[in-house]
């Protein structure tokens, strides 16, 4: 208890050094404060650890019901801890788990055996180690021990460990990193049977929920994992912070999404690429297709919802406005009275040559500032696409324009209008933001029209 003794007196002269509050600390103040309330937290992290060890080896399961869960009327010492702590559940087995790891074996008479981490144990007691980084270095050498390197080896890599983290005043994600790097340099052969194990695990669980989301669960090996995130990184490249433009009048248009969000669009933006590639399987001749079920009126009038085939929830009219864009969507429209009034529509998409006469015009989304290069991009009609009686929809090269997949849904949902002017797509922003909705160029065409002489 003198460590912990000595701390709360550094940290309560820290304190009384600031007696003005936070806002009144100076910078050097208040990092040497906010240091010396980790070393504190440290400590008593380190007898959190200590205690629940205790509890956990006390409630060891030959004791049966003598042990000291079951004898408080808990079915694991997990329950326990989170009892009378309030602590999660999750960080309770996390303290007991390292707690049991630190502490020696139950002897026959009842006694303790030699602490199998001495190292750790006495600097995590000290407050010079933080749990975080403790559990690191312990996991990692209890995989050498199990992999059946010599004692002295274990040991070695503790030590080794424990003194890097401390001289080097490491993080603890960079411990861990440390000690994954020191398991592979001394037990070069392991690597082969952990993958099996992570080969094992890997999943991918998706269902739909009643709300109409479809949620679920994965779990990546290292080199799957590896092509999702540089696939996803790719797609997010930082180049820009979000989506604005300053062209004239200066407006600025957010992008509000979370970098789950981002995630999740991305993720969809790769999968529906792949499946319109040359070489995906084809049911009948045709790439996946999303099938949406809509009333005639509706479609016309931008109202209403649609059904998507084998999805309870349905979609509204933004969402199917913008499906019939670009995506493989074979649309059944119904008349008031359930009759099949239309399916399908013969050159409502763009062609190969149409894109890449777009490609060149545009350049890639025409959104301002957006740098989604054009094989990113969907294609959108400028004045709607409807039905061969509600012109002037039509897929031509003068009424197409690039959008990448986000900006063109926010297009689809938002006040924001797109036009074209001689050739030329155009912004026409909601009068909140410009009162005279001026329309604005947004083309990236790399080749200007000279005026005539």
């Amino acid at each position: 208890m003198s460590s912990v003794a000595r701390i709360l007196e550094m940290a309560a002269g820290v304190c009384g050094r600031s007696g003005a509050g936070l806002a009144g600390l100076g910078d050097d103040e208040l990092l040497e404060l906010m240091a010396a309330y980790e070393v504190l937290g440290r400590a008593v992290s380190a007898q959190q650890v200590r205690l629940a060890g205790e509890v956990g080896v006390r409630s060891r399961t030959e004791l049966g019901d003598e042990g000291l869960s079951r004898s408080q009327n808990f079915t694991t010492p997990v329950a326990l801890v989170a009892k009378v702590t309030g602590a999660s559940a999750r960080a309770c087995k996390a303290r007991l788990d390292l707690g049991r790891k630190l502490r020696g074996a139950v002897l026959l008479g009842g006694g303790e055996g030699p602490a199998p981490f001495p190292v750790v144990a006495r600097v995590l007691d000290e407050g010079v180690l933080g749990v975080e980084a403790a559990t690191a270095i312990v996991g990692r050498c209890n995989e050498l021990a199990d992999r059946g390197c010599s004692a002295d080896v274990v040991a070695t890599a503790e030590e080794t460990l424990v003194d890097q983290t401390i001289a080097c005043r490491l993080s603890a994600d960079e411990t861990a990193k440390l000690a994954i790097h020191l398991r592979e340099v001394l037990d070069p052969d392991g690597a082969e049977p952990r993958d099996e194990v992570l080969q094992m695990q890997r999943s991918l669980t998706i269902a739909l929920a009643p709300d109409g989301m479809y949620r679920g669960k994965f779990a990546l090996a290292p080199e799957q994992g590896g092509v999702w995130m540089s696939s996803i990184q790719a797609l997010q490249s930082p180049r820009v912070a979000g989506p604005r433009f300053v062209d004239g009048d200066e407006y600025v248009i957010a992008d509000g999404r979370t970098q789950a969000q981002k995630n999740a669009d991305t993720v969809t933006e790769l999968i529906a690429r792949a499946a319109g590639a040359d070489d995906m399987p084809r049911i009948n001749g045709a790439i996946a297709t999303v099938n949406v079920h809509m009333t005639l009126d509706d479609l016309e009038n931008g109202r209403g919802v649609g059904w998507i085939d084998g999805i309870d929830q349905p979609v509204p009219a933004s969402t199917v406005a913008q499906l019939r864009c670009s995506s493989p969507v074979a649309a059944t429209l119904f008349g008031d009275k359930g009759e099949v009034l239309f399916h399908g529509k013969a050159k409502r998409l763009f062609t190969a040559a149409q894109n890449r006469a777009l490609a060149a015009r545009d350049g890639g989304c025409v959104w301002p500032s957006c740098d989604r290069p054009p094989s990113f991009c969907e294609t959108h009609h400028a004045n709607e696409w409807v039905s061969d009686d509600h012109p002037p929809g039509r897929t031509d090269i003068d009424n197409g324009v690039l959008l990448c997949h986000f900006h063109h849904s926010h297009l689809h949902k938002s006040p924001w209008k797109l036009t074209m002017h001689d050739g030329v797509p155009h912004l026409i922003p909601p009068r909140w933001v410009d009162t005279e909705q001026k329309p604005i160029p947004t083309t990236r065409r790399r080749t200007i029209q000279r005026p005539a002489a």
